[in-house]
């Protein structure tokens, strides 16, 4: 890969759960996080869904052969990226990373980046969006 360029992807996030399958103590039903953070941190010991939503601005100045990725360093459950209304994939369900989806085509004047995170697992493993999310442009 020659010219990286990355851009993390840093709180706030908005976060909203669902689908709980814990009868625990369960945090607010939506909010703001800073993220990377682990779901332990965030969510104690809920297990279930959430969705994370962060917003962002088309990086600016693009060169026709550059492309854009958005990259999860990790990702703890299953997950299903969305990036304004268009399903990118599926990621996470296991310990391996990063997960890389490209996204020029895609891109707007805003964006809205949408991960839906299942998460059951315990508390030996981090979950949710543990590990840093960024955009990263190539050259070509």
């Amino acid at each position: 890969m020659s010219n990286a360029h990355r851009m993390h992807l840093k709180g706030p996030w908005q976060y909203r759960l669902h689908d709980s399958d814990s009868e625990s103590n369960v945090p607010a039903v939506e909010g703001r996080i800073k993220l990377p953070a682990s779901w332990q941190d965030c969510f104690a010991d809920y297990r279930g869904g959430v969705r994370y939503e962060r917003h962002f601005n088309c990086p600016t100045n693009l060169d026709p052969h550059e492309r854009v990725y958005v990259i999860f360093e990790e990702i703890g459950g299953d997950a299903v990226v969305h990036l304004n209304d268009t399903q990118l994939g599926t990621a996470g369900g296991g310990p391996a990373g990063p997960f890389e989806f490209e996204i020029k085509s895609l891109l707007q004047p805003r964006n809205l980046l949408t991960v839906d995170v299942t998460f059951h697992g315990g508390n030996e493993q981090p979950g949710g969006l543990w590990a840093a999310v960024a955009l990263e442009i190539r050259g070509g």
